[in-house]
């Protein structure tokens, strides 16, 4: 017997499946945990020479560095919305400890102290001291480009359908999205809006997302590329980011990053900021 025929679905549909795909991923973690192998690059600084037999330049910086760190998707409400974040507590730093550790992460998201959303941004932004290069940056996150996916936030989107491809064998749709409202997602230390724009390559039937790539445009002809490739995780049955690759093009420089997520575990507690 031969299967009904199915019409293709158009962008429209797809987008939904998308939205609700993402919306439905973030409802199932309330706290998902991943050992993160970090390393970073930077070449070509200016000004400033790079002393070869240190790798560190004339300020004192390296250009290479290693990061080790518990890498947390947390989800996490205010009362008003759930809110969901993303970031690393870095526990080595170039094969060293690193200072004021303490094992925060487990504290924060077992122990829910009333103060946790500004306890989880104050280490998300403390972790960002450790990165190398003249960008300061806390996107440096694999998680980011799925919120510009969720059905929540796709108004504030425009998409369109750019290709058909083939991913893991997979049949897919790859997505540029670009960000049309203010304020913008991503800002800039001083609040200014960094408009951002992308690709996702996504299974049209189901709305699984199996690849990213996240453009934040950082103006004075800087360039800045973030990539994330998903994988199913058996233990989890769930797609988990399992590599990140990121390069930032800049006057000053080329930083490049490739980070590995394995060892993910899911603790079983929520966290609500009262």
């Amino acid at each position: 017997m031969l299967a009904a025929w199915q019409p293709a679905p158009d962008l429209q549909t797809v987008l939904a499946r998308v939205g609700d795909y993402v919306e439905r991923y973030q409802g199932q973690l309330s706290v998902l945990v991943a050992d993160e192998e970090y390393t970073q690059r930077v070449t070509g600084r200016r000004p400033g020479a790079v002393d070869p037999r240190r790798r560190v330049d004339a300020t004192g910086e390296p250009d290479e560095r290693h990061l080790r760190s518990e890498f947390a998707l947390v989800r996490v409400s205010d009362e008003r919305r759930w809110l969901w974040l993303a970031f690393r507590d870095v526990l080595e730093v170039d094969g060293r400890p690193a200072a004021d550790h303490g094992d925060r992460l487990r504290r924060l998201f077992v122990e829910a102290p009333a103060d946790a959303l500004a306890q989880a941004r104050a280490i998300a932004g403390e972790s960002a001291r450790y990165n190398i290069g003249a960008v300061e940056r806390t996107i440096n996150v694999p998680t980011l480009a799925l919120e510009f996916l969720a059905g929540s936030f796709q108004e504030r989107v425009r998409y369109r359908k750019r290709a058909e491809e083939v991913v893991g064998g997979q049949p897919v749709w790859l997505i540029a999205f670009e960000e049309r409202a203010r304020p913008t997602l991503i800002r800039r230390p001083n609040g200014g809006d960094i408009r951002a724009r992308g690709l996702a390559w996504v299974e049209p039937a189901t709305g699984h997302v199996l690849r990213t790539q996240l453009d934040p445009d950082m103006g004075g002809g800087e360039v800045s590329h973030i990539s994330v490739s998903y994988a199913r995780d058996a233990r989890l049955d769930l797609l988990v980011p399992v590599e990140m690759s990121e390069r930032y093009d800049t006057s000053r420089g080329l930083i490049t990053g490739r980070a590995v997520y394995t060892n993910f575990r899911q603790f079983v507690t929520s966290v609500r900021v009262r």
